[in-house]
This record gives structure tokens, sequence and C-alpha cells, in this order.
């Protein structure tokens, strides 16, 4: 009798595990997948925003989808970082990147950098820790970079993005901010693009040179085309800093150039009355690098006007012109790549 309770006990006990096995194996099913995933991403939504706690700081941004994207067909991702003093806001109403997005089928997020406590107006004087500059964030050393990064991983565990084909632009601080990212992340994108400033960070062991473009506007006051020595606002003590002298839009443009292991002369791609596109096309992984001087153009190149009260006129855009983004977008979209990373 004892004998026969220990086998159906046995029996039993082995029927429990194979149900707990297959009960196990049917919770995380492809069906649920997706919704037990999403339960442990660390990201909040709040209204417009998504929102993450990274380093002990709550941290933002805004994501454009268009309407119309296919269902069953992965898209391109692209990043596109406010100036300083700017915000996502403010900056997804300036670039054009929506409208390219809608165009051509991509996501477009939108972060917000730190706000610099001592500012005039700490509620738009966001920035980048994009190297020596700017402000706060640089002096803090805020870990941008670590919130980029897993700021994409968010978008690609949450919307349907081609992996090898993540992007990134910015205008300003955000243009050195997406620098920075190319050199210190640059397993994760295909190309950088962005607008009126340079890479002010150190050269990272790790890079592989990925494609790099830059424009800047000829007539720019604030990030001079051939030097960043009057650049505002300044991270402490950069008023002497050598990089902030020797560094400018031709010079950033050869720098790359060594980055990315180009050889040959310098190329002219394109010449016209309006702006120029310089660079170099036989660099290492098949990469390229160009820069796009618009004659004309003070340090917004952008197509639309931004709106800053009493001193708007200095930044003007191209009133139409030139249509910089999507010479921007022309350029890093015909580059993918393929990526190891522990979230594609």
């Amino acid at each position: 009798m004892n004998k026969q309770f220990t086998v159906v006990l046995v029996s039993l006990l082995l029927i429990s595990v194979i149900l707990s096995g297959c009960l196990s194996e049917d919770r995380y099913s492809e069906d649920s997948l997706d919704e037990n995933q999403d339960e442990l991403l660390p990201y909040q939504e709040d209204g417009i925003y998504t929102c993450i706690n990274h380093d002990n700081i709550s941290r933002c941004w805004q994501t454009h989808i268009p309407d119309n994207l296919p269902i069953n067909s992965s898209v391109p991702l692209i990043i596109d970082l406010h100036g300083f003093g700017s915000d996502s806001t403010e900056h997804r109403k300036l670039s054009d990147f929506n409208t390219i997005a809608d165009e051509y089928g991509a996501i477009v997020v939108y972060p917000d950098g730190v706000t610099n406590q001592n500012s005039w107006d700490t509620e738009a004087n966001q920035g980048w820790n994009a190297g020596w500059c700017c402000a706060d964030p640089a002096i803090n050393d805020v870990d941008d970079v670590g919130f980029i990064e897993q700021m994409v991983e968010i978008a690609i565990l949450k919307h349907n993005i081609d992996s090898t084909r993540i992007y990134l632009s910015g205008w300003s601080n955000g243009c050195a901010m997406a620098q920075r990212m190319a050199m210190d992340s640059s397993h994760i994108f295909a190309a950088v693009g962005c607008m009126s400033f340079y890479l002010v960070s150190d050269e990272n062991a790790n890079y592989s040179p990925i494609p790099i473009m830059e424009v800047h506007g000829f007539l720019d006051q604030i990030v001079l085309y051939e030097s960043s020595i009057l650049s505002v606002p300044f991270n402490q003590g950069s008023w002497t800093d050598p990089e902030a002298i020797e560094t400018g839009a031709i010079e950033n443009m050869y720098e790359w150039g060594e980055y990315n292991g180009c050889s040959g002369d310098l190329n002219t791609f394109e010449l016209n009355a309006l702006y120029s596109i310089q660079g170099f096309d036989n660099c290492t992984n098949g990469t390229e690098v160009r820069l796009m001087t618009i004659y004309a153009a003070q340090h917004n190149p952008y197509a639309k006007n931004l709106d800053r009260g009493p001193i708007s006129s200095i930044f003007q855009g191209t009133q139409g012109l030139v249509q910089s983004s999507f010479i921007v977008w022309d350029f890093i979209s015909q580059y993918s790549k393929n990526i190891s990373c522990d979230y594609c």
C-alpha cells in the first residue's frame, strides 16, 4: 500500500513538473513576450514624453511616429538633439525631421538635455555634455552618452526599429553631442549628420569609423566657421582651451578624415551659388566625411527661422532656399551597418 502510494505520488510530481514547464513556456510565448518585456523596461510615459531615471536624474524625450509606417517592416531611427538653451519641443518644430520621417518612413526621438541651473532661464536652458562644452552638463560631467544609449535601447524594444539604421543629428551644442556619440558609441550608429558645431571631446580608442557630415553657416557668429573660440556657453576654463582656439569647420572635417582613415585629396561634391559640399570618400569601412558650407547662413542653417524674441535676427534660417535637413538625410540614410549589441 505504501509502495503504491509512493508510485502515485511520484507520478503526480512528474506530471506537475511537466505541466509546470508547459505553463512556463506558455507564459513566455511569442504572443505574451512583448507584454512581459514592456513591464520590465525602466521607463514611464508622461503625456507626450517617455522618461527614465538615469544616473539619478529624470531624463525624458519625445517621439514622432508617422501614421503611415509599414506594419510588418522595421524602420530607421533618428535621434535629433536640440541646441543649448533650447528643448525638444522647440527643436522638433525647427529641424524638419518630422517631415522627413513622414516622407521616408522613420521614427524620430527628440531627447532633452539637462537644465543649466545657473542660467538666466532654467525652464529652457538645457544642454549636453559634449566634451568641454557646455556649461553645467559639462562642468558636472553629466552622463549624456549613457542616457542616449539607454534611450536607443528602449526605442528598439518599444518600436519596430531597424537596428542597422540608427542615425544621429542635432544643432549647435546638440551637434557637438552627436559627434561625441559618433566617437564614443560608433558601434550603435550607422551615420551622423548635424548642424553648427564641432567634435569637442577626446578621441575614443574603441572608435570604429562611421560616416560624418557637419553643416555650417559661413556667417555663423556664435560658433565661428573658422574657430570655436567665441562659442558660448563655455565650460570653466574653456576661454584658454587650445581645442577651442584650434577647432573650426575646415579643421573639424580634416580631423574626422584622420579618425576615419581617409586618403586622397579633398573632393568637392557639390558647388553652387548657395552652398558647397566638400570632404573625403576614400575612408575606412567604406565611410565618408562631409562639410557643407552654406554661404549666407548664420548659426541657424535650417530652412525655418527660430523665434527668440529680441535676438531672433541672429537665428534666421535659410528661408527655404537651402533644405539642409533633407541634404543631411540624403547623406546619412545611404548607410547601414551590421552591429552586435545586447538589445538589437
